[in-house]
């Protein structure tokens, strides 16, 4: 069957096909009647506008790029999922970035604006020094990212998020907490978290502990990391873990190392995905709003790029997710 093109639907409403890529594009004045013929004859022959045609006569691809350090990730793979939700809302399509945690990688991604291959670009990653940014203030919107002073960020609570953790642990006992931190090198509003559990701990006059598990290194060198913590003297009757994927491999390892959760030692991790709630029921966690993010960083994004007013900085409240981990076995 012969494709239907913008000529067939220009000849047979008996107007230009600059007319009809008006009408598509809402662009310029068009006489509501002149816009009901031509989308009626559109309808009528079932014409699907190329997007590359499109993209042309508007100047927009389109396209909104997501840069995330790994999709793998619980909290990325949701965040990614929510973003394009999202997008599809507004017409919009999404370009997926895997940074894998390599600042060229994401200097690569920089450069799809360029090229205007992309309209905007959403950062969730995690690289630094990347002066880039600056070029394309009016572009980008990060989430749980600081990027540049002008460049919009949308973030959960996570000063609060670390408080109410930190609260939880205490409430349930704990004296001597541990808290595990991603790169104390990489500024992101994800530090926060500690910094609410250094809060509540010295409003406790509790001793400060910390281990340092960096978000970029595998799987197995976290693993190693958390088995070094527990060999030796192990003393800490709590653990707050900054991810909830950190959380799930010190349940993990206090298992295996003989230590009865919770009633040696009590867990409580942060992000709370859907898919960790589903396979890990047993862990409490700090619920970040990820598909609140996702839509504000999406509208934030589509409302710069049109020249409107946004604000520099979204905050969006977490909350507890408390199960076995904290609290022993719900009756």
């Amino acid at each position: 069957m012969k494709r239907v093109t913008i000529h067939d639907v220009a000849r047979k409403a008996g107007v230009s096909v600059t007319t009809v890529s008006r009408v598509l594009n809402d662009r310029g004045y068009i006489s509501n009647e002149m816009k009901e013929k031509v989308l009626n004859t559109i309808e009528e022959l079932n014409y699907i506008p190329n997007e590359m045609a499109r993209s042309f006569f508007s100047n927009q691809s389109k396209f909104i790029a997501l840069i995330v350090p790994t999709t793998e990730n619980p909290f990325f793979g949701e965040l990614t999922f929510h973003v394009e939700k999202a997008l599809a809302k507004f017409g919009y399509h999404l370009f997926i970035c895997n940074s894998l945690n390599d600042s060229e990688n994401e200097e690569k991604y920089l450069r799809l604006l360029n090229e205007k291959r992309v309209d905007g670009i959403i950062v969730g990653s995690h690289n630094v020094d990347i002066s880039e940014y600056k070029n394309y203030e009016d572009q980008i919107v990060s989430i749980e990212r600081k990027l540049t002073k002008n460049i919009p960020m949308v973030q959960s609570d996570d000063y609060n998020g670390g408080r109410l953790a930190t609260q939880e642990l205490i409430t349930q006992g704990c004296t001597n907490i541990l808290c595990v931190t991603g790169d104390k090198n990489v500024e992101t509003p994800a530090n926060d978290r500690s910094i609410g559990y250094v809060d509540e701990i010295e409003k406790n006059n509790y001793r400060k502990n910390f281990i340092e598990i960096p978000f970029q290194i595998d799987l197995d060198e976290k693993l190693k990391i958390i088995k070094e913590t527990f060999q030796g003297d192990f003393k800490y009757d709590g653990v707050f873990a900054g991810d909830d994927v950190n959380a799930k491999l010190f349940l993990n390892v206090a298992k295996e190392m003989g230590y009865d959760v919770p009633k040696d030692v009590k867990v409580i991790g942060f992000d709370g995905t859907q898919s960790i709630r589903y396979l890990v029921p047993e862990l409490s966690t700090v619920v970040q709003p990820i598909e609140n993010l996702a839509y504000e960083a999406v509208t934030t994004l589509l409302d710069l790029l049109k020249g409107k007013k946004v604000k520099n900085e979204v905050i969006l409240p977490v909350e507890l997710y408390l199960s076995e981990t904290t609290q022993g076995s719900k009756k």
